[in-house]
């Protein structure tokens, strides 16, 4: 535990999931305070090595912007895995979007005014076939926060950002940038690859999951090890709620329910067991016994395991 940024005593949990399952591979428990990105590596290739290959086909790693370090890049080619990184902006990344023809965009799929393109450019010391994928949205002058401390105004070009607050133009691009080594030849391969890229928000949002519907975020003690044993804990009840949902097919019509409301319509249904004519009974309230005899039904019906 350690003072963070923002002046709170918390701890920093590191997870590697599993996107098409949601379920979390490998982990690392930080303090507040410290960097994760000289831990990404370790634990990408602890990750690795507890991915089930038989069912998997070739990998590939997907990262914010908080783990953009070459260490990671580079140990994730020597395992065979392709990469794409979230890229911070820096005076290198502003150089390789401002070199882009404007007849070189085209138009991102599934996200309203948003471009997409790409460079040659890639940081030095990266892997040989990396290279730099741009995605510019369109921004209203109207929508862009006169506070200085605006996320979004940090992903808008200065001299544009400058015109836009005075009332010079009427909108503005903000950029963002993907670091990758995944192959792609054409504009559509490039458009598939940064739309494929953006389905990390479906991860960070079960990796939130376990934070708020699992106790993650409330690291109980100023003793590493308990703490260690507190976020293991809440991991293994994010592996129950995605199995349980997949099991029973629960997350295949409007998604995977969050851990809170699965608790409420599955888990924590109170009950009342009875015996009538010689059988056991389980009588549930009204209105909150679909779900249940419904999981019970389904996991009665797997086959058993080998």
């Amino acid at each position: 535990m350690a003072y963070t940024y923002e002046g709170k005593k918390a701890g920093r949990p590191l997870l590697a999931s599993w996107a098409r399952t949601g379920l979390v591979l490998a982990t690392d428990l930080l303090a507040g305070d410290q960097d994760v990105r000289p831990r990404a590596a370790v634990v990408l290739a602890r990750a690795l090595g507890n991915l089930p290959a038989a069912v998997c086909a070739p990998p590939l790693l997907r990262a914010d912007s908080g783990f953009f370090t070459g260490d990671l890049a580079r140990t994730a080619v020597a395992t065979g895995v392709d990469f794409a990184i979230a890229a911070p902006p820096n005076s290198a990344f502003w150089r390789a979007y401002a070199a882009v023809e404007e007849t070189c965009w085209t138009d991102a799929r599934d996200m309203t005014g948003a471009q997409v393109a790409t460079s040659d450019y890639a940081p030095k010391g990266w892997p040989p076939g990396t290279y730099t994928i741009i995605r510019r949205v369109k921004v209203r002058a109207s929508e862009i926060s006169a506070d200085p401390r605006s996320r979004r105004r940090r992903t808008i070009p200065k001299a544009q950002l400058a015109l836009a607050l005075d009332g010079i133009a009427d909108h503005a691009w903000a950029v963002s940038f993907i670091v990758t080594n995944i192959p792609a030849d054409n504009g559509p391969d490039i458009v598939a690859l940064e739309h494929w890229f953006r389905g990390r928000a479906d991860i960070e949002t079960q990796i939130k999951d376990h934070k708020l519907g699992a106790g993650l975020r409330h690291l109980p003690s100023a003793d590493p090890i308990i703490n260690t044993v507190w976020m293991w804990a809440a991991i293994l009840a994010g592996w129950l709620s995605s199995l349980l949902q997949t099991l029973t097919g629960f997350d295949q019509r409007a998604g995977r329910a969050h851990g809170d409301r699965l608790r409420h319509e599955l888990i924590t249904v109170p009950g009342r067991v009875v015996r009538h004519a010689g059988q056991l009974i389980l009588r549930l309230p009204p209105g909150r016994d679909q779900h249940l005899t419904t999981a019970l039904a389904r996991l009665r019906a797997l086959p058993a395991a080998v």
